[in-house]
């Protein structure tokens, strides 16, 4: 069966996405905490994460180990967030974030092992937006964040996300070698592609209120930062819900890229049995472009509480995908992934492997197989 017709089809029954978390909704209860100041009806809260593993790729004929490098699943970064409570009953919240990841897992390959750049941009930025909320009328946002197709394809209640997601290609760090021994230009990066909405951008966007689950969101922005012209709109639908046996979440949406002539439609779901700790994720994602790329994504997973200091997840997964790079290209990968929760420290640390199997009608390439062991610490 192509992936194009599984990524339409399966991707029109997804329902939402996985939208942003209300700011400061949940408070950590053991761990490290973030530093909180609260003046009036005004809480201050500076957070962050910081994220690295040791990566390495094997192209079928030379493992290159890159050492210590950022990892793009989810990148190291530092925040600062406040929450007034209105007179009016509304919420205001400002948000400034930014990232630092010098030496990214996918900046990274054979021909470059040691890639670096240190240097501070404004596209490091996150976020730089303002919002206001209320239960009755929704959440109006304003500024540099998430569109609101943002983690379309990323609907996923694993625990693996860290090191195991639709991205697959953010542990890859390497070219595909052609079967005559020769390095081809084609990375990872390029073979595979979640086209997971519209990214962040300087927009307005608009999530409505929350029925049984249910929330519709739509934006319209412009890649300011990245100094790229044209409009970039969306519209999603997002479900969030608590069973009694099942925790469930998914989402799709649509997006467009008009100065490149660009319609996305995107969709994930992900379902955990509370019981037993096994879940199921699925997305899928088709782009209406020249190359008319698309990939369908299954993961199986589970959860289970085996040592004292946190939950530790498994998962594997695969991902096919048709025309990523070009017409006829074809983007095979399979994963594993373990995490290890440590509550006491809000630390992750994880293991994943995974291949990369890709095809296109101008030559045979051989597999590639990245493996990376790191640790997430947040506060």
């Amino acid at each position: 069966m192509k992936t194009k017709s599984f990524a339409g089809t399966a991707a029109m029954m997804l329902a939402g996405f996985h939208a942003a978390a209300p700011a400061l909704a949940q408070e950590k209860t053991s761990g490290i905490q973030p530093l909180e100041w609260v003046s009036g009806n005004t809480t201050i809260r500076i957070y962050g994460q910081i994220d690295e593993g040791a990566l390495s790729f094997d192209d079928g004929e030379k493992t290159t180990n890159y050492g210590l490098v950022g990892n793009k699943n989810s990148s190291s970064r530092l925040g600062l967030r406040t929450l007034t409570a209105l007179d009016s009953g509304w919420d205001m919240t400002g948000n400034f974030e930014f990232e630092y990841v010098p030496h990214g897992s996918t900046a990274v390959d054979q021909t470059d092992p040691d890639e670096a750049d240190y240097d501070l941009r404004k596209t490091n930025i996150r976020k730089m937006e303002l919002a206001f909320s209320s239960d009755r009328y929704g959440k109006f946002w304003l500024g540099q964040g998430s569109m609101a197709s943002d983690g379309s394809a990323k609907s996923d209640l694993s625990g693996t996300t860290v090191i195991a997601s639709a991205a697959v290609a953010d542990i890859g760090g390497g070219l595909f070698r052609m079967d005559d021994g020769v390095l081809s230009d084609i990375s990872t990066s390029d073979a595979y592609s979640d086209y997971n909405g519209l990214g962040r951008k300087m927009r307005v966007r608009y999530d409505s209120p929350s029925f049984n689950g249910f929330r519709i969101m739509t934006s319209f922005g412009q890649d300011v930062l990245a100094e790229k012209d044209g409009n970039y709109y969306d519209i999603a639908a997002h479900y969030q819900g608590d069973l009694e046996a099942f925790d469930l979440e998914g989402g799709l949406a649509y997006s467009r890229k008009q100065a490149e002539d660009i319609d996305i439609l995107s969709g994930s779901v992900s379902g955990l049995h509370k019981a037993s700790g096994l879940n199921l994720t699925l997305a899928a994602a088709q782009e209406s472009a020249a190359g008319d790329g698309s990939y369908g994504y299954v993961k199986l997973g589970w959860k289970r509480d085996f040592f004292a200091i946190g939950t530790t997840a498994l998962s594997l997964d695969y991902y096919t995908g048709d025309d990523v790079v070009e017409d006829g290209s074809d983007s095979q990968s399979y994963g594993v992934a373990m995490v290890q929760r440590v509550d006491r420290w809000n630390t992750d640390w994880y293991l994943g492997l995974r291949n990369y199997d890709y095809d296109d009608d101008t030559a045979d390439y051989q597999d590639g197989l990245s493996t990376m062991i790191g640790f997430r610490v947040q506060f």
